[in-house]
């Protein structure tokens, strides 16, 4: 009877301290089961463009490191069209130089013509000039003998000169009339030059309108020109696009496309990850939550490494779970359940550990 006793007085109290124990284990630490291993760094790549692609040499888990080529595109087609772009570009060059010479040859043989136009219009105005004063002259002199020639043939006709006076009076005021005559054929002809000449001006500066016609050609030519090199900027900006580089030290998490695989732009290549921002994610009760504050010391295990490791909690989220649900609950029909909301918590590792993403964890956060 006294064994028994003393056998019931053992359970007594092995059962008081493990209920001590549970009661300090749940004064002192929260715990949860629902935890897993999250990383926000995980990235998508893939092409702008689309293509075939020549060169993705890398496998699944080897390490990359930033601006490391991982993937890219067979780019001779976009070779291609530059070399083909830029032989235009220096056709159109040349044919720019030939106007160019052109305009310039015709330019100045149109100055050249029309300044030696205007030496010769200068030397015709100054002829008519000259030749109006001489008429003018002329006329001056005919008056006076026109009054011999009348007054020698009234006083021939009386019998008060000699016939010689008469004729010579006569033949004195024809013949300058035939002069001036001539001279006003001559300054008529002057006239007509001036006007010939004055034409060939304005026929030589309508030839400048040819200069503007080639001018008009040459900007067309330097637009398309422009469009050109335009086309050749795009095609180099394909291929930069047709390359894929490491935005960041990690290690590749997946590979979708294999070389000589053709791919639509956008379309996932490669997946990469930084495995030392890893951290676990934890879903607690919102009881669990009232001592709960970021810095509280954690112990997290992993199951697939069956190990412990030492970390804290870095972020409570605001939001619970079901708020991120797809279908909201239904409250309209005034039946209501009481459940219990479960938070999102963030927990990182005191030393940069690389995990395997989505692997189960059990955390263990000592909150007093």
């Amino acid at each position: 009877m006294k064994k028994i006793l003393i056998g019931i007085f053992i359970l007594l109290v092995i059962t008081i301290m493990g209920l001590v124990k549970y009661i300090n284990y749940t004064t002192h630490y929260i715990s949860s089961n629902a935890g897993f291993v999250k990383n926000d760094s995980l990235t998508m790549l893939s092409f702008k463009i689309g293509g075939k692609i020549n060169y993705i040499n890398i496998n699944e888990g080897q390490k990359i490191f930033k601006n490391q080529i991982l993937a890219s595109l067979d780019i001779s087609d976009f070779n291609i069209t530059i070399q083909k772009l830029k032989a235009e570009i220096n056709s159109l060059n040349k044919r720019i130089s030939k106007y160019e010479i052109e305009k310039e040859k015709l330019n100045k043989d149109i100055n050249y013509n029309i300044e030696i136009l205007k030496n010769n219009l200068s030397k015709i105005e100054f002829n008519i000039k000259a030749m109006q004063s001489n008429i003018k002259a002329d006329y001056e002199k005919l008056k006076k003998l026109k009054y011999d020639y009348e007054k020698y043939n009234k006083l021939y006709k009386q019998n008060a000169t000699s016939k010689d006076n008469f004729l010579t009076a006569k033949s004195n005021y024809f013949y300058l009339l035939q002069i001036i005559e001539s001279k006003k054929n001559s300054l008529s002809s002057l006239i007509q030059d001036k006007q010939n000449t004055l034409l060939k001006i304005d026929l030589e500066k309508n030839k400048k309108n040819n200069i503007k016609e080639i001018q008009k050609e040459i900007l067309s030519l330097k637009d398309k020109i422009i469009a050109l090199q335009k086309e050749i900027k795009l095609n180099q900006q394909y291929i930069k696009e047709s390359i894929i580089k490491s935005p960041f030290n990690g290690i590749l998490a997946k590979r979708f496309k294999n070389k000589d695989e053709i791919v639509k732009p956008s379309e996932n290549v490669l997946s990469i990850v930084n495995p030392n921002k890893s951290y676990i994610l934890v879903y607690l009760e919102e009881k669990k939550l009232k001592n709960l504050k970021v810095g509280n010391k954690a112990i997290i295990h992993i199951d697939y490494l069956d190990k412990n490791f030492n970390g804290y909690v870095s972020e409570i989220l605001p939001v619970s779970a079901s708020s991120y649900a797809l279908i909201p609950r239904d409250f309209s029909s005034g039946e209501f359940t009481k459940l219990q909301q479960r938070f999102y918590i963030k927990i990182k590792l005191n030393k940069n550990i690389p995990l395997k993403i989505g692997a189960s964890a059990e955390v263990k956060i000592k909150v007093k």
